[in-house]
């Protein structure tokens, strides 16, 4: 009876070993796409291109009567506002407020508002934290890699299981809730409830350039799909370093 008990304490132990190195490599795989992706601007251009932004911003730009002049910007002037926002919110949101576009007259017209900058900070801040966060998973990487290679696998079984276990819920929120409420709520929970992060296209530059949230989604596609091909590879880099460092059983 002991010998068993014994043995699915070893069962647990063994499972969540490897649920937490799993982990790492799935928060290091979508850390290492995500700032790859900002790195060209999350393809700004070509969803320029795929969403109709262009036709967007034609269509709501005008309506915003203390921002005029912004759609008859040409597509490269577009690209150049949401690279320069971009950059500003990876970089703790320095700049934000020097943001400006060319409106009629030749005057130069701030592109964000007060609340604007103010959720873009917030994003910042955000992005800040999960560096920290992704610093931690690096950290973790490898010791956990050592601590499964010692303890080895579990069976098939309960990684599947685990592998459920991490992809299940989210996947069922998405199903049943759909992307676009998923994408809110996550604002709620993420966001300072005193500060404003939903923005009207009519009213917003910031909006209406990023066709929100449907940029988003392509970008959260992306990230998703990078992902999914990243994570094998710091799992198999991870216990390939482990075997170096003497793990018997990796």
């Amino acid at each position: 009876m002991g010998g068993q008990h014994t043995e699915r304490l070893q069962q647990t132990g063994r499972g969540l070993i490897w649920l937490g190195y799993s982990l790492c490599c799935v928060w290091l795989a979508l850390a290492l796409a995500w700032w790859l992706y900002a790195r060209i601007d999350y393809s700004y251009p070509l969803w320029y291109d795929v969403l109709d932004i262009d036709r967007h911003i034609a269509e709501y730009a005008p309506h915003n009567a203390r921002k005029p002049g912004f759609a008859q910007l040409p597509p490269e002037q577009h690209y150049q506002a949401f690279a320069q926002i971009s950059r500003a919110v990876h970089d703790n949101g320095k700049g934000l407020g020097e943001i400006v576009y060319r409106g009629p007259g030749g005057r130069d017209i701030p592109l964000l508002d007060r609340d604007e900058r103010v959720h873009l900070e917030d994003v910042a801040r955000l992005l800040r934290l999960g560096g920290y966060a992704s610093l931690i998973a690096l950290l973790g990487w490898v010791p956990l890699a050592l601590a499964l290679a010692r303890t080895g696998l579990p069976g098939w079984r309960a990684r599947l299981a685990g592998a459920a276990l991490m992809a299940s819920p989210v996947g069922l929120w998405l199903l049943v809730s759909g992307p676009k409420a998923v994408f809110y709520q996550f604002h709620i929970w993420l966001f300072p409830p005193e500060n404003p992060w939903f923005f009207y296209w009519e009213e917003s530059l910031m909006s209406t350039l990023m066709k929100a949230p449907y940029l988003f989604g392509g970008i959260a596609v992306v990230l998703a799909v990078a992902a999914v091909l990243m994570t094998p590879l710091w799992y198999v880099t991870g216990r390939a370093l482990a075997r170096r460092f003497g793990g018997a059983h990796a």
